[in-house]
């Protein structure tokens, strides 16, 4: 059944493609979590570099079954271990789709997260779109559970403003949160990494406890290896590509002593987190120059050069936006380019 279930995806997917949300990340080939994180971060940091901006972030979370979630619940469901369910789904939420300069709804299968990009205290975009989302779930018999609904606020302008009146979603009004996590990336309203490392810590930290029990039973060799890099390196290095330039030097000296602690169980060298990270970096800019499909393509098309394939660099105010995935990553594609 799975087969024949590939075999309908395929046709499906060439019938439907132009009719698909550009900004569904899910179920795209060569486009992942990293992909929805990196976009998310890329517009917010390029907006916060204006004077007078504000970026106001609420994930809604979406899930099948009717299983409640930390965001939203979904009532429609869908088989578990199909292959066309998911897709089925994309599709059947493709209709609702917003993207404008100001606010940008994005979609990770049933994650989605609406974001707020202003200026001057200007809202009114962002209000309406949440709203809209609201009256179409309902519609479309998706029911989101407010209580469950979250916003963060970035703001750094440098004089003090009023807060932001809450949003009122079905009578309720929406709790402000200072992080939370998205698609397993822990973002704050500082755009620091300081939640998501010490979550990657806490959790490399018991996963190396796993190794090395792995290893007192007389485990060793390419089996011990191939252990750590699928449970130990695989917790560590989650969404690298996304925060390996911006992390702070105290969280990265604290990330590394996880790895040489794993290096003397296995008995061999491992990566730091900047190798790691650096490579991925290039892998997935050469990913998004390939992929015409990919939300962030266009952007980098405008950063190529004609005569000698190199990219120009984006013009960077802050050293947020400078440290942050594109900025480093044209760095080191120019880099290995040369």
């Amino acid at each position: 059944m799975k087969t024949l279930e590939r075999l309908v995806l395929a046709q499906l997917r060439c019938l439907v493609s132009s009719s698909l949300d550009p900004l569904q990340f899910a179920y795209q080939p060569g486009i992942g979590a990293d992909d929805a994180v990196i976009h998310l971060l890329h517009r917010s940091l390029a907006h916060l570099e204006t004077a007078g901006s504000t970026l106001t972030d609420r994930p809604q979370y979406v899930r099948t079954q009717g299983c409640v979630s930390d965001r939203v619940i979904c009532s429609t469901g869908a088989p578990q271990g199909t292959v066309l369910a998911p897709f089925l789904f994309t599709i059947y939420t493709a209709d609702f789709s917003h993207n404008s300069t100001q606010c940008f709804l994005q979609k990770f299968s049933d994650d989605s997260a609406i974001v707020g990009l202003i200026t001057d205290g200007d809202d009114k975009e962002y209000r309406g779109l949440t709203q809209d989302f609201v009256d179409w779930c309902q519609l479309n018999y998706l029911q989101i559970n407010a209580s469950k609904t979250k916003e963060l606020v970035v703001d750094f302008r440098r004089h003090k403003h009023p807060p932001l009146q809450p949003l009122n979603i079905q009578g309720m009004d929406i709790e402000a949160v200072d992080s939370y996590r998205y698609l397993g990336v822990h973002l704050n309203s500082k755009l620091d990494w300081t939640h998501n490392s010490d979550a990657l810590y806490r959790k490399g930290q018991s996963r190396l406890y796993l190794l090395r029990r792995l290893r007192s039973f007389g485990v060793e060799g390419p089996l011990l290896k191939t252990f750590y890099d699928s449970v130990v390196a695989s917790a560590i290095f989650y969404g690298v590509v996304c925060w390996g330039g911006s992390i702070s030097a105290g969280d990265r000296k604290r990330l590394n002593r996880l790895i040489r602690r794993a290096s003397s169980v296995l008995g061999c060298p491992l990566d730091p987190v900047e190798v790691v990270s650096d490579r991925r970096m290039v892998a997935k800019l050469s990913s998004l120059l390939d992929n015409i499909s990919h939300p962030m393509h266009e952007t980098l098309t405008t950063l190529s050069s004609s005569f000698s394939g190199r990219l120009r660099h984006p013009l960077c105010g802050t050293e947020r936006f400078r440290r942050s995935f594109l900025p480093t990553a044209v760095r080191l594609h120019n880099k290995d380019f040369n």
